[in-house]
């Protein structure tokens, strides 16, 4: 689907609180995105009851390939806040402070240092990234969207139940980072507020 972009709003002002709010307020919608993205994948990953509870050696390959899309996302966004205006800059500092949460939750859980963002993620992302704030926030949403395809995509691959439910808590609040961009830009669309066009990046699950 097409991210149609409605005229901006007369008050385009953001605080901190304010973002915060929109954040939390838009927890059901981002709920909603990541489940129907593939609701049978997330249910049926809940069982069995033997799953190990500690990533296995399978987990931590693509948890370390996962690992290196957070950091390259977030690396994006803080590039985005350099000398951007203050609330591209503001909403770029807080998701480039939360993707780096993730990177280092995922090394809390593996125990793999978090190593160098994927380059070629960057690299693809960048101009849109430094571009006009449409540019950036749209390229954003594309990322974040890809980000939650490729979260839920792995949920059915990982063995453990860290993995698994590490990588739900992720895809949920990224599917929120996304359904406030789209609110920022103006989107009223409820596919795309509610929906998910990305395809999950492929990783390999091998050892780098």
């Amino acid at each position: 689907m097409d991210l149609e972009i409605a005229e901006p709003a007369t008050d385009t002002s953001l605080s901190r609180r304010r973002l915060v709010t929109r954040v939390g307020a838009a927890g059901l919608a981002g709920l909603a995105a990541a489940l129907l993205i593939d609701r049978g994948t997330l249910v049926s990953a809940v069982g069995p009851e033997d799953r190990p509870g500690v990533p296995t050696d399978a987990d931590n390959v693509l948890l370390a390939q996962v690992m290196t899309i957070e950091l390259a996302v977030g690396e994006l966004y803080r590039t985005a806040a350099e000398g951007a205006s203050d609330d591209l800059a503001m909403v770029a500092d807080v998701m480039a402070s939360n993707h780096r949460a993730y990177a280092e939750a995922i090394a809390g859980a593996t125990g793999i240092s978090a190593g160098a963002a994927d380059p070629e993620l960057v690299a693809d992302n960048l101009d849109a990234f430094t571009g006009s704030t449409t540019e950036a926030l749209t390229a954003a949403h594309a990322l974040e969207q890809t980000a939650v395809a490729t979260h839920t995509a792995l949920i059915a691959e990982y063995e453990s139940n860290t993995a698994i439910a590490l990588t739900a808590s992720i895809a949920v609040v990224e599917a929120r980072h996304a359904t406030v961009i789209a609110d920022m830009l103006g989107v009223d669309d409820l596919d795309v507020l509610f929906g998910n066009d990305q395809s999950p990046i492929e990783l390999t699950g091998d050892d780098a």
